[in-house]
Formats: structure tokens, sequence, C-alpha cells
């Protein structure tokens, strides 16, 4: 038997509402197991005119951003990443201090007013932006450091049998490395001259 779909009401409680914004349909979607290519675009301009400012920031004021950013990828490597070496825990630790490292990068990227979407592929953007850019002042931001560091946080984030193990060693690699990076993007963000990051 077949169910009839109810008209459609507007707020007024009339037939008639506007249809839905369209949704992907099935046959849309890609199958299970084929590969997606990545968005052609995936960091934005921040549109801080668009709306309101957070509290503590003023509208506009992009080194506050990128300080606060700074601070969160300081806070996920000092407050998880190194107490979960301590309880032995190195998939933990990796994915912590992969969330740091990257945070730090996302503080560079928001001091040029830009942001990730969250899409698919957009830490691999945020990767390819700030390395190609940073590097040179920053080499523990280099693409092969930041890709090391983002596909075996990505092993130990959706474990993978087939993915050799994380080492104690691995995990206090990772925490050099983020602590690093974090001291090179902190001194950058505060001595570097605002030209820098146009």
């Amino acid at each position: 038997m077949l169910a009839m779909r109810k008209p459609r009401r507007d707020a007024s409680g009339l037939p008639g509402a506007p249809p839905r914004p369209h949704r992907q349909s099935l046959l849309d979607r890609p199958r299970r197991g084929t590969r997606r290519s990545a968005p052609a675009v995936v960091l934005h301009r921040w549109a801080h005119r668009a709306r309101p400012a957070r509290e503590g920031f003023a509208a506009g004021d992009l080194s506050s951003v990128a300080k606060a950013q700074l601070d969160r990828g300081l806070l996920r490597l000092s407050g998880t990443a190194v107490p979960a070496l301590q309880h032995g825990d190195v998939d933990g630790v990796y994915a912590a201090a992969y969330d740091g490292y990257r945070m730090g990068a996302e503080a560079l990227l928001a001091r040029q007013e830009l942001r990730a979407t969250g899409s698919e592929g957009s830490q691999m953007s945020v990767e390819d932006a700030v390395s190609c850019q940073f590097a040179d002042v920053i080499p523990e931001i280099a693409k092969p450091t930041f890709e090391r560091l983002r596909r075996t946080r990505h092993s130990a984030q959706y474990f993978d049998p087939d993915a050799p193990p994380i080492t104690k060693a691995d995990a206090e690699w990772a925490i050099e490395k983020a602590r690093a990076a974090l001291a090179g993007v902190k001194a950058l963000l505060f001595t570097a001259q605002p030209e820098r990051f146009k």
C-alpha cells in the first residue's frame, strides 16, 4: 500500500510551503568503495562582516583569531598528548599531537584570513597551503613531515589492522615535531611583519 504524502504547509498553516533545498539523491552519490575527487576549493576567507564577532575578538582582528587557534594547539599538545604518553596511549598521543600541530598550521592561515572548510580534503589543503608558504622559516611544517604526521594519525584515529603499529618512539617524535612547529608558529606570528601574511 502506498502512503499519500501530506501537502507542505507554510508558517500560516496553509498548503503550498516552498520546497526544501535540493538534497543529493542516492543516485548522485558515489558508490561505497569508490573514491570521490576532492573539492576544488576547501579554503575560504573568514566572513567577519557577515556575522558578529565572537566574544573577545574584534571584527577583522586576525592576530587575535590566530593567537586563539595557536593557544588551542598548545593546549591540545600539553593537556592531551603529553598526559596520554604518560599513560601509554600511543595512538591517542599521536592523534592529539597531530591535532595540536594542525591547529598551529591553521593559526597561520587564520592570520591570512583563511580557514579550512572541514570538507573532504581540507586537511590536505591546510598541509599544502602552509608547507609551501612557511616551511622555509618553520622546517617542522615541511610537506614530508606534515604528510607523515597526517597519514599516521589517520591510521591511529581510524584503526587499520594492516598498518604498522605506532610505537612509543613514534609518539615521542610526533610530540617533538608538534612542539617545535608550534614554537615556530608562535615566533612567526609575533615577530613577522603583517605583509608576510598577505
